[in-house]
């Protein structure tokens, strides 16, 4: 089965990684050390998910190194885009998202 790397643990990202880790390999990597730390630990301080969703996600590893993204194949990149005053998106966060997956993307990857 093919590891999947949800990138990005805000809102969408973190629900969807341990929908995923329930039943396949996930890597949740997010840039923010706390962050990571805190869900090792099962501690969602957003409370997108629940204390039980978390420790039932068996399969989901959390990292913020990205050297943990080198064997995935299927990258879910759920970077945030705030909008501005002027309701302007900001891509900047989503461009540094997908220039991380692209020095681990091989052959026959896939990206979402």
């Amino acid at each position: 089965m093919k590891k999947i790397a949800v990138i990005g643990l805000g809102y969408v990202g973190l629900p969807l990684a341990v929908a995923f880790g329930k039943k396949m390999d996930v890597i949740g990597y997010d840039i923010n050390e706390e962050r990571i730390k805190a869900l090792k630990n099962h501690n969602d301080k957003t409370k997108e998910c629940s204390l039980k969703d978390l420790k039932e996600a068996v399969n989901l590893k959390f990292s913020c190194k990205e050297s943990c993204l080198e064997f995935c194949k299927i990258f879910i990149i759920t970077a945030p885009t705030p909008v501005d005053n002027a309701n302007r998106p900001d891509f900047s966060l989503l461009k540094k998202a997908t220039e991380t997956v692209a020095r681990y993307l091989k052959k026959d990857d896939i990206v979402i």
